[in-house]
């Protein structure tokens, strides 16, 4: 479904449409100034909910208003956390509301002053909440069109409109990055990904630079030449450079984990679940349209989007357990379990964000470990690294747009589970704290010097039922937002 976002001066008697929603906060700051004719109905809907006896949003026709239906929206921000997830969910309920109703306009009443403090959660609600992936299934909606008006001051209309314009943009690419990561394993091979990462650099005018096999041959990127040996189609590596910045260094390296489909190689995985394996990739589709998101809207930061991308397959020609790679920055890795493969895939990313870029800043983003997900669960991605300002910043902008990062320890005493008799390492720490191990990893590929974190996204990068927002069970687009915010505060 298409959103088609407009702004204009909040006059009640002028607006018209499908739908009005009155978001109906502990106060009633957000939507309604004192003389509006819905002030009333409001406040006898603020009492039920602070009363606890509404527990959920109304629907129905008002009079004073020329809208077909009316939805009072109480927030209940007196009983919960997080009042801008509470914002977005509901943004994204009206749509819903109004899709199944085969209604195709919809208004948010912001005519206080706060309320423009909550336009960008009402766009990202607005904006994920429509989502639907269609690739291969018709959308059970028959309105192809949602048209959302935000009625806010009318000092307020250009400051709106920006804030719409930018959240909008960034939602629209999370969208995109949900819609690779949704597609089946067949038909998103390593070389596909390129394909697709290359159309998005195209598009905005980014480099593009792509290494095949040989190529990975001639640079000693021995992790994904192994990973990727037991499948028909071959690992590749590509990055996206956006320039936004006159100087010639490199602001920031961002390295996404794109294995395509993970069936364990050797390590077989259980049958089970192995389907949603096509979601291995979500660090690289994270790493790809955040480069989209950067570029439509002209941030000045220079930065580098890398992926290294493999298909993990069994197979006679299949790295093995027991098998030691040796890379190019002299660690040398023992092969315990080739079902711990994103780390083997990272390390030549991060070595040639590196090497090639001279990256002091890198952001790598996988979905990495269970341990994370039982750790953290759906809602908290994994956050570690070797510079602890680096870390408050990237949680404070995924708090900013509703993706809570939760840090992780990189414990020295740790190191010692990942020795190995016949090599410097082995892939796999132990049956324990698996995430931070998988980090102190990964860390082993970083030089002297340069700032690194790791976000582990294997319980945020998709969800097996609809939640909060997000309305489609499926990819979440995890990161995007965060990383975006991120790179425009650099």
């Amino acid at each position: 479904m298409n959103i088609k976002i407009t702004v204009n001066a909040a006059d009640l008697q002028k607006a018209r449409g499908g739908v009005l929603a009155v978001l109906i906060d502990d106060g009633l700051k957000y939507a309604l100034a004192k003389r509006s004719p819905l002030r009333a109905e409001a406040e006898h809907w603020l009492k039920g909910a602070q009363d606890k006896a509404v527990w959920d949003y109304a629907f129905g026709a008002c009079e004073g208003v020329n809208f077909e239906f009316t939805a009072f929206m109480p927030l209940r921000l007196g009983f919960f956390q997080d009042p801008d997830d509470q914002v977005r969910t509901a943004a994204a309920k009206v749509v819903d509301f109004a899709r199944k109703h085969h209604i195709d306009s919809i208004a948010f009443i912001l005519e206080n002053r706060a309320g423009l403090r909550i336009v960008s959660q009402v766009v990202e609600g607005v904006t994920l909440g429509a989502y639907e992936y269609t690739e291969f299934k018709d959308s059970i909606y028959p309105i192809k069109t949602m048209k959302v008006q935000l009625l806010v001051p009318a000092d307020g209309v250009r400051e709106a409109e920006k804030i719409a314009h930018e959240r909008q943009a960034v939602c629209e690419a999370a969208n995109g990055a949900r819609d690779i990561v949704n597609r089946p394993g067949s038909s998103l091979v390593p070389e596909d990904i390129a394909a697709h990462a290359a159309r998005v650099a195209r598009k905005h005018g980014m480099e593009f630079t792509l290494l095949r096999k040989d190529d990975l041959k001639k640079g000693g990127h021995v992790g994904l030449l192994n990973v990727g040996a037991g499948s028909a189609h071959p690992p590749v590596m590509f990055a996206m450079t956006y320039r936004g910045a006159r100087r010639k260094r490199v602001d920031l390296a961002l390295v996404g984990k794109g294995i395509s489909f993970d069936t364990g190689g050797i390590s077989l995985k259980p049958w089970s679940q192995m389907w949603e394996m096509k979601g291995d990739m979500a660090g690289s589709a994270a790493v790809i349209h955040t480069m989209e998101a950067i570029a439509t809207l002209g941030l000045k930061q220079n930065v580098v989007g890398i992926v290294p991308s493999a298909e993990n397959r069994p197979d006679a020609k299949a790295y093995l357990p027991g098998d030691i790679l040796s890379y190019k920055n002299g660690v040398t890795v023992e092969v315990h379990s080739t079902d711990a493969e994103g780390r083997l895939v990272l390390a030549d990313g991060l070595l040639w964000a590196q090497d090639k870029f001279g990256a002091q800043t890198i952001i790598d983003i996988a979905t990495l470990t269970g341990a994370c997900l039982r750790a953290l669960g759906l809602n908290y991605t994994g956050l570690m690294a070797n510079d602890q300002k680096l870390a408050a910043k990237l949680q404070k902008c995924g708090a900013s747009v509703g993706e809570k990062l939760w840090p992780l320890p990189l414990p020295v005493e740790y190191e010692e589970t990942l020795l190995s008799t016949v090599a410097k390492i082995k892939n796999i720490g132990g049956p324990y704290a698996g995430a931070s191990t998988a980090g102190l990893f990964l860390q082993r590929f970083i030089g002297k010097g340069v700032s690194w974190a790791h976000l582990d996204i294997a319980g945020t990068s998709d969800y097996d039922k609809k939640q909060r927002y997000f309305l489609q069970a499926g990819a979440t687009g995890a990161m995007v937002r965060t990383l975006t915010d991120f790179i425009g505060k650099i």
